[in-house]
């Protein structure tokens, strides 16, 4: 036992001066680097889970796939080349829902219109009518007339979330597509795109930087479906903004089914404070109201601005669920519950959606 046991010791010990050296050698090793070069950062990279971690699913695959279905719209009577070499407007862009010709775009792009036609992938031309707007949204439905044999878009089915996959797929004059990619950055936002313009309710945006022709282009998941319409906000937020996803979708179901231009609303218009934000105002967290339209439902049901609705039905209201009763998927004619804060005291109310005909023109 004795004499097997003896060389451990000595085995140890080359152990250590092994990892001795090791440490010393690695530390002159640094020393030199920095003498060098200066400080030195570990930089750890991640690839962008695209397609649900399809390895296939890129891209520029998704960008191919659904190029075809990105329209330009075309909202003068004649459009010249030289024009819009020089800046000049009259395209915008828009993509394809049906396969009978519907067409999302932002009410932004189709504003001032003489006239409105769409020009699809494979080089033809139909005039465009207006099927449906919803103000409150900024999104527009246009049918592009006598066209068949589309190939549509398909709606995310689940809310976009900061931090996911985003590519806005645009069509420029002269040139085959434009993409701008990132990650969404923030949802359920209320913004003025411009002064003296309605404020927009839940809208998103992307640390991507879009141009004024992508105004109306369709936002696309790492799935390829749409969670919302590019809209030139003229530098209203940072980044790319994107109309509601929800609501391009619930006009597209409207038209689709047939009945009338009905959509639900709250009579309001509201913020969404987040608990950091909320925290500095000295308020709860939850949607802040900004004003409330008169005769309406939250009106009746005795809401006024400055009047914080921390939840609705008991679900909390937050960036993912702003206080929209589309963003909500409520219904005309639904009774929710709500908690509202005022003056510090918490109380419960409750509100009747209300409904507003859809407008045929922005």
């Amino acid at each position: 036992m004795t004499a097997t046991a003896a060389p451990r010791p000595r085995l140890l010990a080359a152990v250590v001066l092994s990892a001795c050296v090791g440490l010393v050698g690695g530390a002159a090793a640094a020393w030199g680097i920095y003498a060098r070069f200066g400080p030195v950062e570990r930089v750890i990279t991640q690839p962008i889970n695209v397609g649900g971690g399809n390895p296939g699913l890129t891209v520029a695959a998704i960008a191919d796939q659904k190029s075809p279905s990105v329209v330009e719209v075309v909202t003068q009577p004649s459009v010249d080349p030289q024009s819009l070499v020089n800046g000049g407007s009259g395209i915008a862009d828009g993509f394809i829902v049906s396969s009978d010709g519907l067409v999302v775009t932002s009410i932004h792009a189709i504003r001032g219109a003489s006239s409105l036609r769409v020009a699809t992938a494979d080089g033809h031309l139909f005039p465009a009518v207006i099927v449906r707007a919803d103000p409150t949204h900024g999104v527009a439905l246009l049918r592009a007339t006598g066209a068949q044999g589309l190939s549509a878009l398909s709606f995310a089915t689940t809310a976009a979330r900061s931090g996911d996959l985003a590519i806005a797929v645009a069509r420029t004059p002269f040139a085959h597509l434009a993409l701008s990619t990132g990650t969404v950055s923030s949802t359920g936002r209320t913004l003025q795109l411009a002064v003296g313009e309605p404020l927009i309710s839940d809208v998103l945006t992307v640390d991507a930087t879009a141009a004024a022709h992508e105004d109306g282009a369709p936002l696309l998941s790492g799935n390829g479906d749409v969670i919302g319409v590019v809209v030139d906000a003229s530098g209203a937020a940072p980044g790319l903004v994107a109309l509601s996803g929800k609501a391009a979708a619930s006009l597209v179901q409207q038209a689709s089914g047939g009945g009338a231009a009905v959509t639900p609303t709250l009579g309001l218009s509201s913020v969404v404070l987040d608990p950091t934000t909320a925290a500095a105002a000295n308020l709860p967290p939850g949607a802040f109201i900004l004003s409330v339209v008169s005769g309406g439902p939250a009106n009746a049901a005795g809401l006024t601005a400055g009047d914080v609705v921390t939840s609705y039905n008991g679900v909390a209201i937050d960036a993912d669920h702003p206080f929209d009763a589309v963003s909500l998927a409520l219904t005309a004619q639904q009774q929710v519950t709500l908690t509202v804060t005022r003056g510090g005291v918490a109380r419960t109310v409750t509100l009747v959606v209300g409904s507003s005909g859809s407008s045929s023109s922005p």
